[in-house]
């Protein structure tokens, strides 16, 4: 079977998957006594995840999918595997699972969307995705309005210029981001019979 990429994650359980953004600020003093504060770099995700306790079988996936990567030459697209809805949809899914249809993008991050389903429920700290032309954003929810099938969502970080065009879709059930490994991260302590596997990952373009 031939290997594509970007690859998905290695179908084991995860028990932590700490996700964070990392802003690329940067913060020095000025005459004065100001503070000059400079956007440097694109603000990146990180995801830090581990598995539970692992047989040297199932270590064995794990280890040959982290070495198909190549040291983060190649690509994983990632969707967290703990966090995949809505805090409003653990329950109900459904609502979630409809994707939603980007209008138009204001002030660089305040989002219109419509075709979303009616019931979708929105908070402040969900995650969405948007996708258009093989290009994945991941943004979290700071504020939302609306009702029915259309939506004004505000998110960060801003999506970039290839998924804020109209048409792009809006996933609110398992957003997906396009990530790479960090090199040098994967450990595997062994303890018995058993190995557990972390890693880091961190967003790519």
């Amino acid at each position: 079977m031939a290997i594509t990429f970007p690859r998905e994650l290695p179908a084991v359980d995860f028990v932590t998957a700490d996700m964070i953004l990392r802003m690329g600020v940067t913060a020095s003093p000025a005459g004065g006594g100001l503070i000059n504060y400079t956007d440097v770099i694109p603000p990146a995700w990180e995801v830090t995840l581990t598995t539970r306790p692992l047989l040297m079988s199932q270590y064995a996936e794990v280890e040959a999918w982290w070495l198909s990567l190549r040291g983060g030459l190649r690509r994983v697209l990632f969707r967290h595997p703990l966090v995949c809805y809505p805090t409003a949809h653990g329950q109900n899914k459904a609502p979630a699972e409809d994707a939603g249809n980007l209008v138009s993008v204001a002030s660089g991050n305040i989002l219109s969307v419509d075709n979303v389903a009616a019931g979708l429920v929105l908070g402040p700290g969900d995650r969405l995705g948007l996708e258009r032309a093989g290009r994945y954003h991941l943004g979290r929810v700071t504020e939302v309005a609306g009702a029915g099938t259309s939506r004004t969502i505000t998110i960060e970080p801003p999506p970039f210029a290839t998924v804020s065009q109209a048409g792009a879709v809006v996933r609110f059930a398992q957003p997906a981001l396009v990530m790479r490994p960090v090199p040098d991260s994967f450990q595997a302590p062994r303890s018995g019979r058993f190995y557990t596997v972390s890693f880091k990952l961190v967003e790519s373009a």
